[in-house]
């Protein structure tokens, strides 16, 4: 007799990945939007909004087609003297924008049920969360890797039900010695549940000019970076997709060969000391290479991990250890 917990997948329906920009941000998912504070994070996002809003296009001309709604929770900003006054730049429909304003229904976090009701009535096609911060009941809770998990599940959930790509914001933290898929503020596992990952950077050429590199996608090949400028007397503009400018740490032009992706990245990540084993593991899962590949790379290395405190780190040797 089967068991009533049990689907079988031959009962599952097939039905590919539908997407509202492929292939940076999938319908249904979530994104993961991250980058330094004031990097021009929600000023992005905004345009995006309002091409959806109107049914316009993408920065890289594909076309959206009929007008959307959208809900755009932020809690940096006030709403009518800085949130609406640039969706209006931005040549925003606000009658397709939705926000849930807290000033009336009090303060609102990701597992809010009221965020949830408001997503199925309004269904709109692209909800946006600015920033996680703000709607997290304790900065604690983006610490804990279970904690961080159940909030990027439930939001994953809403979104796959309601047929929304969710976008999440969030800011890096202050360590600058970590590689930038580490630096987001809270646990790796909110850039691990998310299914693409967007890191915004300042041009190291020319300040004004913002680099987005796609880190990840589960439902897509990685896009190439798109990029666009804010600049004090003609604001904001986008530029070409794919455009070559140099950014103070990139990711492109990564090997194709697992091998030698594997032992670059771990070689990254311990270049500014010893790090989990646990945060390693989570880094090759990122970029999809396998435990074998992983530990090919580790001994090619001469890492020899360590125990300290109950937990394995890995470390790079130290200069001639490897002749000894």
């Amino acid at each position: 007799m089967e068991s009533k917990l049990l689907t079988l997948f031959s009962e599952v329906q097939t039905r590919p990945v539908l997407w509202l920009w492929r292939p940076y941000i999938p319908i249904g998912k979530v994104t993961f939007l991250q980058g330094d504070p004031n990097c021009g994070k929600s000023t992005m996002m905004m345009n995006i909004v309002a091409e959806l809003s109107k049914g316009g296009a993408m920065p890289d001309g594909t076309a959206l087609g009929r007008p959307q709604k959208i809900i755009y929770q932020c809690s940096e900003d006030d709403a009518g003297d800085t949130i609406k006054p640039r969706l209006e730049v931005c040549g925003a429909d606000c009658r397709n924008i939705a926000f849930i304003d807290e000033e009336i229904h009090g303060d609102l976090t990701m597992e809010d049920e009221r965020l949830r009701e408001a997503i199925e009535s309004f269904k709109p096609r692209l909800l946006v969360i600015d920033p996680i911060q703000a709607y997290v009941e304790n900065d604690a809770d983006l610490m804990r890797a279970s904690r961080a998990r159940r909030l990027m599940r439930r939001m994953g959930i809403w979104a796959s039900r309601y047929d929304c790509a969710i976008v999440v914001i969030g800011h890096y933290s202050k360590d600058n010695g970590q590689k930038d898929i580490y630096r987001g503020l809270g646990s790796i596992d909110l850039v691990a549940s998310a299914r693409s990952v967007l890191q915004v950077e300042r041009s190291k050429e020319d300040r004004d000019v913002r680099i987005v590199h796609h880190v990840k996608s589960s439902a897509e090949y990685n896009g190439p970076d798109f990029s666009f400028e804010i600049r004090q007397h003609t604001g904001f503009r986008w530029l070409e997709i794919g455009k070559n400018v140099q950014t103070a740490d990139t990711e492109n032009d990564l090997p194709k060969n697992k091998h030698e992706l594997a032992a670059i990245l771990i070689t990254r990540a311990l270049e500014n000391g010893p790090a989990e084993s646990t945060e390693i593991k989570q880094l090759m899962a990122e970029y999809q290479i396998g435990e074998k590949t992983m530990n090919d790379a580790k001994v090619a290395l001469g890492i020899k991990p360590f125990r300290k405190m109950r937990k394995w780190y890995w470390e790079m040797p130290k200069e001639g250890e490897l002749e000894d």
